[in-house]
């Protein structure tokens, strides 16, 4: 059987996504997940064959995929102004759940094989940097902006956006709220502070 088709590994790998995201790898145990889906913890090991990490990697990689194409997909209908592709890309993260970097280099990474967090890395920084460096990349050839490390403001982009899910929902509580506070945080960084 293939399990990434299959309807209740799916649901495993959702629970087991939200986990992690939550908790962070150490932090998520395979009863926590099985107990999140509803079943035994010996009949996660049909789904899971290759334990924790396996699937703490499976987890990573749809989440990364999902993120570089809902990325790619937010800039191509901004159209092609460079702002409306920073708002896209602000109200893609503003959207949906932020992946914890900082905590994955820290925590999550030593706790896998060395070619794992090799793989992972390599996701993260292609799901995430290359489409808002692209944007970057464009925006300074169309004289829109200087940047001189595009790769370390394109990651510095996320870093801010994503810190928006920090902030209370009391401050921000519904969803096009946290939108506009996306979008400002990001005007914040195209426009700067300081007075011209």
């Amino acid at each position: 059987m293939e399990q990434r088709n299959n309807k209740t590994y799916r649901r495993i790998v959702d629970a087991a996504e939200a986990l992690f995201a939550e908790r962070g790898y150490a932090g998520v145990s395979l009863p926590d997940i099985a107990g999140a889906v509803g079943m035994r913890h010996a009949s996660l090991y049909y789904y899971v064959p290759n334990g924790k990490e396996q699937l703490y990697v499976d987890v990573m990689e749809r989440s990364f995929r999902q993120h570089r194409e809902g990325l790619t997909n937010a800039i191509i209908e901004a159209g092609d102004d460079f702002r409306a592709q920073i708002h896209a890309i602000a109200a893609w993260f503003a959207t949906h759940r932020p992946i914890d970097l900082g905590r994955m280099v820290r925590s999550d990474m030593p706790e896998l094989a060395p070619e794992n967090a090799r793989k992972l890395t390599e996701w993260s920084l292609d799901a995430l940097r290359m489409p808002i460096s692209a944007v970057i990349r464009n925006g300074i050839k169309k004289g829109h902006i200087l940047v001189p490390d595009i790769d370390f403001a394109a990651m510095g982009l996320v870093a801010l956006v994503q810190s928006i899910h920090n902030i209370p929902r009391t401050y921000l509580p519904d969803e096009d709220d946290v939108i506009k506070a996306a979008k400002a945080a990001a005007d914040m960084l195209l426009d700067g502070w300081y007075r011209r």
